[in-house]
Parts: C-alpha cells; sequence; structure tokens
C-alpha cells in the first residue's frame, strides 16, 4: 500500500522543490472576534532565495519587494516609499519562509493538521515569543500551495487564498529591484 505523505512532507517537499513562484492572492485579515477588518487582491513574485514582490491592487495600489538585502514599501496612494535593511527580524515573515531566507526548523514547531476541505494542513508554530505571528498555517492542494493563515500576537488572523499558482517560471532578477518614482517621499530606515 501506498504511503499518504503529511502535511510536513509537503511543506519540506514544496519548499525543496520551489526555485520560483507567481501567483494571484485575495487576502482577508479579521479582528480577533472574526470580524472582517479588510480584504485586499494582488498578485506575488517570488524567487529564491530571498527576492519577492508583494504586490496589491485593491483597495489600493502598494508594492512590498526585496531583492534579499534591501526591502522597498511603496504605498503610490501616500506617493511615500520607505526603505529598510532586509534584517533577521524578517525572517520569521511568511514571505521569507516562502522564499528561502527562513530556516524554518529553527524558528518553528512544525505540526501536521491533516486534512481540511481538500487542503492538507500543517501549522508553523513560532519559537520566538517576540515573532510577529504566533503561527503560520499553510494548506497544500496537491503540490501546491493553496492557502496560508496566520495568526499574530494581537489576535488578529489574516487568510490569503493562492489562485492561478505558477511553479517555478522564469522570472528575471530586475523584478525584485526598486528604483522610486520621482517625486515620491523617500523614508530611508536603513542602518547607517
Amino acid at each position: 500500500m501506498a504511503s499518504v505523505a503529511s502535511g510536513e512532507d509537503k511543506l519540506r517537499s514544496f519548499l525543496e522543490d520551489l526555485d520560483s513562484l507567481t501567483a494571484d492572492f485575495e487576502q482577508q485579515l479579521r479582528d480577533e472576534s472574526g470580524d472582517l477588518l479588510e480584504t485586499s487582491r494582488g498578485k506575488l513574485y517570488l524567487q529564491r532565495p530571498g527576492r519577492f514582490d508583494w504586490q496589491y491592487n485593491e483597495p489600493y495600489a502598494q508594492r512590498i519587494l526585496t531583492d534579499g538585502d534591501t526591502l522597498w514599501i511603496y504605498d503610490e496612494d501616500l506617493e511615500q516609499v520607505t526603505i529598510r535593511d532586509m534584517e533577521a527580524g524578517m525572517q520569521a515573515t511568511p514571505a521569507a519562509i516562502l522564499g528561502g531566507s527562513a530556516d524554518i526548523d529553527e524558528l518553528y514547531d512544525i505540526v501536521d493538521l491533516g486534512e481540511l476541505e481538500g487542503y492538507d494542513w500543517v501549522r508553523l508554530e513560532s519559537r520566538d515569543e517576540d515573532s510577529q505571528y504566533s503561527d503560520v498555517r499553510l494548506g497544500f492542494d496537491g503540490r501546491k500551495l493553496g492557502m496560508m493563515i496566520l495568526s499574530d500576537n494581537f489576535g488578529q488572523t489574516t487568510r490569503i487564498d493562492f489562485s492561478n499558482v505558477e511553479l517555478n517560471p522564469g522570472l528575471d532578477t530586475s523584478r525584485f529591484e526598486f528604483t522610486p518614482p520621482d517625486g515620491v517621499d523617500v523614508i530611508d530606515d536603513r542602518a547607517q
């Protein structure tokens, strides 16, 4: 009889085989009571190790991207760019987990949650008490990441549904470089 892969096995296999990824997403933020605070939509581009471009298109335009060293947060409506070092504090973020710059065994306890609503689930419980997220749950549909649920330390939950997922597309590294547009305010928070 063939063995069935656990959620943890699917996570490890997914991360091992992942070089790049593109996906559309819908993100819902709920408060500690479960009330919907915000729904946003956009597109994710990711290239390992350490590069991502998280583009929000609705309800407002924002880009969060990194080339692995520098992090840019561009709020189009505010006409503002914040620049930061891609520091160790970003290691425990979901993008860093997928982007290959985080050691999941060092940062998380991994718990297999089994199958629910067509997804094989695994929970990553943070070992760092100061982490922004108490746990991250990943749902796999076969070999593809279908959903991510993040619980933060304020009781809020972020659910991200992925669609049109493409594994290992050819992405140019220039996608993860950013030059602030003329006329925007630039806040440079990098260590000097």
